[in-house]
């Protein structure tokens, strides 16, 4: 039998074949990031450019993502973001930090699927049941009024505001099982105390808990997990395969992190206790006269103090 010969359109060229879809990596930030501040910078860089696009929600003025705002009206601003590109490439996969991943899993409860083309979600310090440190602001705030201002200034000026819609929807977070066909995994580093093990319980999901590599995650295990460089070959070999990957962690790593954790887990929740018993102690000292109108200025000064930085 003769070669058969080439295709070719009618100008007699050969035809090529159509160029191969990228895929979308979607970072999804944390409580009070911007979308500018580099968190995912070292993931980014792990993804090649001609296979993979690399957005931030809140990149495109089309879906701004409010960081502080209700955690339902940012699901919807991902899922709308999602399905206005996502037919532009072959497969979505979605990696979050922190409160990222309880926006994503608000996504998926309200339609978010794979049949928006989402393959897979990588959740990075995800409180995927809530979080301590958002439910003592959000339960104590409200009874201790007026003093409320004083705590949003210490914790506007040393982290993030205390009172906020996100917080108050953090208090309250319960964890979402994801849609067929998306293939899911968390990781965490075992200093991690901001989101510990009872505010990342999401069952049914693989977790997988590392330990820090460098003083910076040592001291700081929350924004650690997004530097880590086995959590980065977890992310990296997901997206990649569009599976949940073997635990490839090495038998001491399994045997020491959980403990560590839990020590971990203990020590800030003493922390907590003890800032939430300041509060108090503040609450209560204005019912004393010669107390009550230093603390009123004070509270008018971290009033004007929380407002004039937008908040």
């Amino acid at each position: 039998m003769p070669a058969s010969a080439p295709e070719s359109d009618p100008r007699g060229e050969p035809l090529r074949a159509p160029a191969r879809k990228k895929e979308l990596v979607l970072f999804v930030g944390g409580y009070g990031s911007r979308a500018n501040d580099g968190a995912f910078d070292d993931l980014a860089a792990r993804f090649p450019t001609d296979q993979y696009d690399v957005r931030r929600l809140g990149d495109d003025p089309r879906f701004p993502y409010d960081t502080y705002g209700g955690v339902d009206a940012n699901a919807q601003i991902l899922t709308e973001e999602i399905r206005a590109v996502g037919g532009d490439y072959s497969a979505v996969n979605i990696v979050s930090h922190s409160m990222g991943g309880v926006v994503t899993d608000r996504a998926f409860a309200s339609g978010l699927s794979a049949a928006d083309g989402v393959r897979t979600f990588v959740a990075l310090a995800g409180p995927h049941s809530g979080a301590d440190y958002a439910r003592a602001p959000a339960f104590v705030l409200p009874i201790l009024g007026p003093v409320e201002d004083i705590v949003r200034a210490v914790g506007v000026a040393a982290a993030r505001d205390p009172a906020s819609d996100a917080i108050r929807d953090l208090a309250v977070a319960q964890p979402i099982r994801a849609p067929a066909g998306v293939a899911r995994v968390d990781a965490s580093l075992a200093t991690d105390g901001l989101v510990n093990q009872f505010d990342a319980r999401d069952p049914g999901v693989a977790q997988r808990l590392y330990l820090p590599a460098t003083l910076r995650e040592l001291i700081d295990g929350h924004g650690g997990s997004l530097v880590n460089r086995q959590i980065g070959d977890l992310v990296v070999e997901t997206v990649r395969t569009h599976d949940v990957p073997p635990d490839r962690r090495d038998p001491f790593t399994r045997l020491v992190a959980p403990i560590i954790w839990d020590q971990e887990t203990r020590l800030w929740r003493r922390f907590l206790v003890v800032i939430t018993l300041a509060v108090v102690s503040i609450y209560l000292a204005r019912c004393i006269p010669l107390c009550r109108r230093a603390i009123d200025g004070f509270g008018a000064w971290c009033g004007q103090f929380v407002r004039s930085l937008g908040r």
